[in-house]
């Protein structure tokens, strides 16, 4: 099941790299560009206007981006095909939003995300204006979002760190979430209610309110996540009933589930992780994962199974599972 899953988004993302026009990402943050654009509120609505005279709502937004340097197409339609897809859970300020049907079928209408479920955008009636963008009027023609600022990203991910790309990857996909203070926390232990999330939102697996464990109520955050991973036989409990979703997970558990999502082949790697016996209940797991380069464990020839993985281990197995 998960490979089929997977190669269905597999192509489609490939498709969206390869014929997604090249846009030059700038590096001012999103907070400087939300400034900028707060400093046109109130200037009227002008059909095809791109200066301070008068906006249309793509020209507010070239006009913005131009000044930060970012090279923007002109109408709301060829800008939607630019910049790097950003999922509704992961909007941070400087996203550009798009919606459709307004005033025509497709693309018709784009502004600036600028926090909290709001926009600042170029309106008919009052001209340079903020507005909820998932709700009222905007609500049901939210179509999606894209990013072309590169700050906009994680304080604590630096473009050097050795998990970089995949967070990153995994962060512009929607798969992983970061804290409200705008920091990933990469050293920081994964816990089993989040590897289920993950994993399930990477194999669009769909939420499900069939309880499996006592200790999982309706009420977590993870609910119908946990339940659809166990639906999928991805992951189990403990004997006496239980998940414990908010522990930390071991790195031979991120195998288990990790392989039984994709189905790896065991293709007798030339892995011999010292500390890995065959007696292991991972073993199989493991050596699939090392037989496909998702792991290749630690200078010391060791895999360390039954020590908590950090977020960044995490992602690093999830995208080059996914990849």
């Amino acid at each position: 099941m998960g490979k089929r899953i997977f190669s269905v988004v597999l192509t489609s993302l490939m498709a969206m790299v390869l014929f997604v026009p090249h846009t030059h990402a700038a590096s001012v943050s999103g907070d400087e560009v939300i400034q900028l654009a707060k400093e046109h509120l109130g200037t009227p609505y002008q059909w095809s206007g791109e200066t301070t005279a008068g906006f249309d709502c793509s020209g507010f937004t070239y006009y913005i981006m131009d000044k930060v340097g970012v090279d923007l197409s002109r109408g709301s339609y060829d800008q939607y095909k630019q910049g790097t897809y950003i999922s509704k859970s992961n909007l941070q300020k400087g996203d550009l939003v798009f919606f459709s049907g307004t005033y025509k079928q497709g693309i018709s209408h784009v502004g600036f995300y600028i926090g909290d479920g709001n926009m600042i955008s170029a309106t008919k009636s009052r001209g340079i204006a903020i507005d909820p963008v998932f709700s009222g009027y905007w609500g049901d023609k939210y179509t999606g979002a894209k990013r072309f600022l590169a700050n906009n990203f994680f304080s604590d991910v630096y473009s050097e760190y050795w998990a970089y790309d995949e967070i990153k990857q995994l962060h512009n996909e929607g798969i992983i979430n970061g804290y409200s203070d705008g920091s990933f926390g990469p050293t920081d232990q994964v816990s089993r209610a989040q590897v289920a999330k993950m994993v399930g939102k990477s194999l669009n697996l769909n939420p499900s309110s069939s309880a499996q464990f006592k200790d999982v109520s309706s009420s977590h955050w993870a609910y119908g996540y946990v339940n659809a991973a166990v639906n999928a036989g991805l992951i189990t409990g403990y004997e006496d009933g239980t998940f414990k979703p908010d522990e930390a997970i071991s790195r031979s558990e991120i195998a288990a589930i990790i392989n039984r999502a994709f189905e790896f082949s065991n293709k007798n790697s030339s892995y011999r992780f010292k500390d890995m016996k065959s007696s292991h209940w991972a073993y199989d797991h493991v050596y699939a994962l090392a037989s496909n380069s998702i792991t290749s464990g630690y200078n010391d020839n060791t895999f360390r199974p039954n020590e908590e993985a950090t977020r960044a281990e995490f992602s690093a197995f999830l995208y080059r599972a996914l990849n």
